[in-house]
Order: C-alpha cells, then structure tokens, then sequence
C-alpha cells in the first residue's frame, strides 16, 4: 500500500483564484478585557457565494495603538467558527475586530476590511484607554443600540418572551424556503456596547466597491491549510537546498516536509494545526549552527476612523456585573460548556492500523536496544557507514518472507527524530506505546519505508536535549470550532452568565425545526437573540427576539 501525501497548492491556476470578502458575526459587541470572544465566519467570492478556498482565516483585534489580540480560525466551505479571549491588559476603548485569508493579505489595498466588526472593550482592571479613544462624561447614560431591523424570511425564532430565572426554555428556529445557515447568540442585554455595526446584508450590497483586487503575489493562496513560513539564518546551503522537517509534540499526524525554495525559506504546508502545540522543526544534514525563525502569518494593520468610547457613571453597575460573571466563569470550565463541530481531518496516517505495542503488557527492559531485540521483531538496528539505522521489514500479506528496510521515519511522541541518539540513550521505562505502521509512503517528496512512533508517559519529547538545528516553538494553532451550550447545570452556584448560549454555524433545513435548550441565569435583566447568517439561496437573514428574565 502507498500513501501519497502532497502539499495543497498550484491546484488552481491564477486566472481561478476568486476575490474573498469576510464578514464576521460575534456573540455581542460589547466585551470587557478577559473576556471570551466567540465568532462566526462568512467567507465569501466576489458575487458573495460562500468560497470553498482558503481553509484558513486570521483575526486581529485592533484599536488606533495597535493589535490586542491574534487568533487563527479554520474554514470549511466557507464557513468558520472559534473563539479566542481578550487579553487582560487590553485598554479601554473601541477596536476594530478583522478577519483576512493569505489571498487578502496578498492584496493591495484594504478592501478586504469590508466585512470587519467594531468592539467596544472595557477594562474592569486598569485606568489603561486607548490613546485618544476614550471620553469620560460626568454624566448621562449610554442609550442601549435598538435591535437591526429583520432581514429575509427563510428562519422563523420563537421562545417564551417572559422567562423565570434558572428555568430551562426551548429556543425554536424553524427553517423556510431553503433552509439557513446562521450563527446564534443568546446573551445578556446591559447596554454598554457603543459599536454601531453593519449588518450582513449591508455587507453583501457593499461587494462590488471592493472589488476587483489587485495582488502582491508575496503570499500563496491556504487552500488545504495554513503554511507556515521559516527561514533558515546561518549554517552552510547544502548543495540540494536545505530539508525540513516540522512536527508536532503529541500529534503523529502533523508531519510536514519540505525542500528551501528562495532566500532559504521553507514553506510547510499544513493541514491545519488546531490547538496550542509545541511544534519541532529540524533542518537536518547543515554544516554550521543553523538557526531557524518563523514568520508571523499576521499582517497588523492599522485603523483609523473608530469612535471614542463614552464612559458614564451609569456603567458602573453593568461592569460589576459583567465582571463577578468572568470570575464565576473561571469555577466552570469552559470546555465543559461546549461542544466540538466538524473541521477539516488530517488525512496522514488515516485508515492506517499500525501494529501497536504496550510495553507494560511485556517484560520490562532497561533499554531501548534490549525493547527493539526482545519484543518488536519487525524492527532491528544495523549500522551503515559508520552510523547507526532502524530497519523495518515490510509485511508481503502473510509474513512468510522478511525483507529489512532502511529508511524508516522514527519518531517519539509523533515528533520526527533525525538523530537515531536520542531515541537509543532515551530511558526506556518512560516509554509506554510502540506504533509500527509497515507501510511505505511519501511525505512533501521524500519516500519512507514505514514509519515507527515511540510514545512517552508524560510527552516528554520537548525535553529532549535537542542538536542546534532542532528548534522547538510554542505553536498558536487553530482555534476549535465549538457550539457554547452555556449550561452549568446544577450545583455551581450562582449563575452570572451573560452569554447563554452560542453556535457559529447552525443550519436549520427548510421545513425542520430545531429546538434548543437554553438555560435562563440567576439574575434578571432583557436578553436578546440574533440569529444572522445567508439562506439556502444566498440571500442575507438576519432575526432577532427579546424576553426577559424575571
């Protein structure tokens, strides 16, 4: 069996490359600074269909001073959904909230902020403001923005407009002609945003003056996921260009190879990195002490043109409450109150059964060589010019005939191990799992004989004492696209939540009605819903509903 694993890009010739617009749906538009902000993506082509290109998208939280915040969403088929939290440090003020692919920050111009979202973030911590941003007003009140108006048919919302505090109601969407595909917030209406946003439909209207988009050419389009630029400073250009090799500490599957193409830069072509990770890079076979630095895929832009936030004695109240539910929210994890939708699969080593060994099942042995003699016959060490090997014999169907060979990818902990030194003087109790996949295969262009991975108890790879030309970086990976359910349940306490309820891309067929249950907090106040997305046709939808909690 071969498996071929080939970088996603040069599919598509220029002339293909379609104009993308963002247009970004949050939960609320008013935030304070630790705060979750959770998003939905509509990525669009130049007559406003969703694009299925680009599979990833960059957000940037800025204000006049600058980005406050980065995060990286995943795309499929246009859509996208994640979350990531506003530093606590953030200033007071208003920021703009922009989401761009590599084909907008290829482009020339700004058009591609057509779709951006303006926040008004207060800091419950610090007097920090944005500079110039902020007035302070002895007094008045901020007039609560009325609700924008509906748009389109094709999604009926219903609840109960009168709710008894802590009871669990349905939230009905029902589906008309062609049924949606919406983001649906439910949260807590307190008047503190000051951002007058635009809504989709306004967006959609807005395409044409956008476009058409002139490129730089600087940045390749992400079609299959985000590629991730390192240049290599130091250490003498091997004749056939410098090799790397990127990986990730826990994840056998995210393995990247790549040959340096111009000013020694190598591109490793992801599949998409979810998470936070540790990701090893190794440019192996360099005369030198090579060093390796990565290349933010973010642009930070600069805003003009944002609002002064106003600041009124009558905040005061609204803050305290908003700032008691981020510290009860730290008693709930917010992982508990969600849950993980469909995102792009990485396809290495998929549907592959490797032959699995748990060492704890075997005699134990103080060393790696002893491990390789005693219980894993279809591995063996031979030395070859001077230099130690693993070998692997390739199964023919029935194991009646062992060839042994070389060229096998070994890794610990799903990083790739150039150096066969680590693994050997590794102690070989903290071992744990030995995965042999006898299948030869092709990673970037680089042919393998099978692959083994090594796991450790504890993921003790990164503590490996690394050779010079082995970087390990902290890795900001994609965020996971997640429904927030918001439901403490019982036995919490209090429940200060202000955001009851969230789904970035909930569809809804036509003639389907889909219940939600969303659970209403311990305190009163007017609530809102939004249900805004495109129906099944394209056109703009946007509904809303108010209740109260009593």
């Amino acid at each position: 069996m071969i498996l071929l694993v080939f970088a996603g890009m040069g599919l598509f010739a220029q002339a293909a490359v379609p104009t993308e617009r963002i247009y970004i749906s949050t939960d609320r538009e008013a935030y304070i600074a630790g705060d979750a902000v959770w998003c939905s993506l509509f990525l669009t082509d130049e007559k406003g269909a969703l694009s299925p290109f680009s599979a990833v998208a960059y957000l940037e939280l800025v204000s006049t001073d600058g980005t406050a915040a980065e995060a990286k969403i995943g795309l499929l088929k246009g859509r996208g959904g994640g979350m990531f939290r506003i530093p606590l440090t953030t200033p007071t003020g208003q920021y703009r909230l922009l989401a761009y692919t590599a084909l907008n920050a290829d482009e020339k111009g700004d058009g591609w902020m057509a779709g951006s979202r303006t926040l008004s973030v207060y800091n419950t911590q610090s007097t920090a403001r944005v500079s110039g941003g902020v007035e302070i007003l002895s007094g008045g009140e901020v007039a609560s923005l009325p609700a924008r108006e509906n748009v389109g048919e094709s999604l009926t919302v219903s609840m109960t407009s009168r709710v008894r505090a802590g009871a669990i109601v349905p939230l009905i969407l029902e589906g008309g002609t062609g049924g949606v595909d919406v983001s649906v917030s439910v949260y807590h209406e307190d008047g503190l945003s000051q951002a007058e946003n635009k809504g989709i439909e306004a967006f959609l209207a807005a395409l044409p003056g956008t476009l058409p988009a002139e490129r730089t050419g600087e940045r390749m389009p992400e079609y299959d996921g985000e590629i991730v630029y390192a240049t290599i400073e130091g250490g003498k250009e091997p004749e056939q260009g410098f090799l790397g090799i990127l990986s990730s500490a826990g994840a056998p599957a995210n393995i990247y190879i790549d040959h340096s193409t111009t000013d020694r830069e190598i591109r490793f072509h992801t599949g998409n990195i979810y998470g936070n990770r540790e990701l090893v890079c190794d440019v192996p076979y360099v005369e030198g002490d090579p060093f390796i630095r990565f290349r933010s895929p973010f642009v930070h832009p600069s805003v003009t043109g944002l609002p002064s936030l106003c600041l009124f004695p009558d905040q005061f109240a609204p803050l305290v409450a908003r700032k008691a539910s981020l510290r009860s929210e730290a008693s709930v994890r917010t992982d508990t109150l969600s849950e993980q939708l469909s995102k792009r699969e990485e396809r290495f080593l998929s549907g592959l059964e490797p032959v699995h060994y748990h060492l704890d099942d075997y005699t134990r042995f103080p060393s790696v060589r002893e491990i390789l003699v005693e219980i894993t016959p279809m591995l063996r060490l031979r030395r070859s010019r001077g230099v130690e090997e693993l070998q692997m014999s390739l199964s023919d169907g029935t194991d009646a005939v062992r060839f042994f060979y070389s060229n096998v990818l070994v890794m610990m902990d799903g990083v790739v191990l150039t150096d066969l030194s680590l693994l050997l003087n590794f102690d070989a109790m903290l071992l744990e799992d030995i995965y042999i996949y006898r299948h030869g295969m092709i990673i970037g262009d680089i042919p393998f004989n099978g692959i083994v991975n090594f796991v450790t108890k504890k993921n003790y790879v990164t503590a490996l004492d690394f050779p010079s030309h082995v970087k390990v970086v902290d890795f900001k990976g994609l965020s996971w696209p997640l429904v927030y359910t918001g439901d403490p349940g019982a036995g919490v306490g209090k429940d200060l939540r202000q955001l009851l309820y969230w789904h970035p891309c909930l569809q809804v067929s036509e003639g389907e009605q889909r219940r939600i249950q969303v659970r209403a907090p311990s305190y009163p106040g007017r609530f809102r819903v939004v249900a805004e997305g495109l129906s099944g046709d394209g056109k703009p939808l946007r509904q809303t509903f108010e209740f109260e909690v009593l």
